[in-house]
């Protein structure tokens, strides 16, 4: 299996579609670089782990670093491969990339961002994605500025953020998991359609995204921390697990195996 996984783009796409499939793809290499780029400069020691996974379903590559300041940091690129009803259709070209990162620091939250880009057979497309910080600790000077970034992206593109907040402001992602609803959901219907103009903004908020958060992990990685802090920190990390395991609708199904999500994303310590 290739270590990336994008490059292959059918000769059924049209021009437009190709191009595109391949600007996907250029970013999914950007980001890579930039998040490890980034990881790698905040830890001063540092194991990487690179794993290839080839299933009916999909095929993935997931590469986790763990170090003293990112505990875990996990990069994942996945080609779905066939039709799994009634959330994928059968896929001419549908590709995805997951960010997660653990901070050691317990003042900082968990990232996780998310981002599908795909054409299907039967002629319909879609990208999307979503992206947000899971905290245990809530600092608000902290979430008022990844908030803050995310509003002001979605200003520049002339476009109400609210539509895009709402669905991380119901049930599990709300109540259960108790994350901080400063980021986006694209998966919201009607799905945004695959187009330069769409495309931009989905890659442009997956990459604010990022850089507001690492500016936050900058200015908390060496700040002094207390007991309750940790214990916060786990309650948080317990919240992610048991939404993996019982009501995340993904990890149930073919479409992110066991072996896949609990390496890229799971928890690097969990206490009970």
């Amino acid at each position: 299996m290739k270590n990336n996984l994008f490059d292959a783009h059918p000769a059924e796409l049209t021009p437009e579609q190709s191009l595109l499939s391949k600007a996907m793809s250029i970013f999914a290499d950007k980001m890579e670089q930039k998040v490890f780029g980034a990881v790698s400069k905040l830890n001063s020691t540092q194991t990487t782990q690179t794993e290839h996974f080839e299933m009916e379903a999909a095929d993935y590559v997931v590469k986790v670093v763990r170090g003293d300041v990112v505990e875990k940091c996990g990069f994942m690129r996945t080609v779905v491969k066939k039709e799994m009803p009634p959330m994928m259709p059968e896929p001419l070209v549908n590709r995805y990339i997951q960010i997660d990162i653990y901070p050691s620091t317990p003042l900082v939250g968990m990232l996780h961002i998310a981002m599908n880009f795909s054409y299907n057979k039967d002629g319909g497309d879609m990208v999307g994605g979503i992206m947000d910080v899971t905290p245990g600790t809530i600092i608000d000077e902290d979430v008022t500025f990844v908030k803050e970034q995310m509003d002001k992206l979605f200003a520049k593109h002339k476009l109400d953020i609210v539509p895009f907040r709402e669905p991380l402001l119901k049930e599990n992602h709300k109540d259960k998991l108790k994350a901080s609803c400063i980021g986006v959901s694209f998966f919201k219907m009607p799905f945004l359609e695959v187009n330069e103009e769409n495309f931009t903004l989905v890659k442009d908020a997956v990459e604010t995204m990022f850089d507001a958060y690492h500016q936050v992990l900058l200015k908390r990685k060496d700040q002094q921390f207390s007991d309750d802090d940790v214990d916060a920190m786990f309650a948080m990390r317990k919240r992610w697990l048991e939404k993996q395991f019982f009501w995340d609708p993904f990890t149930s199904t073919d479409l992110a195996p066991y072996e896949v999500w609990s390496l890229q994303d799971m928890p690097p310590q969990v206490r009970f």
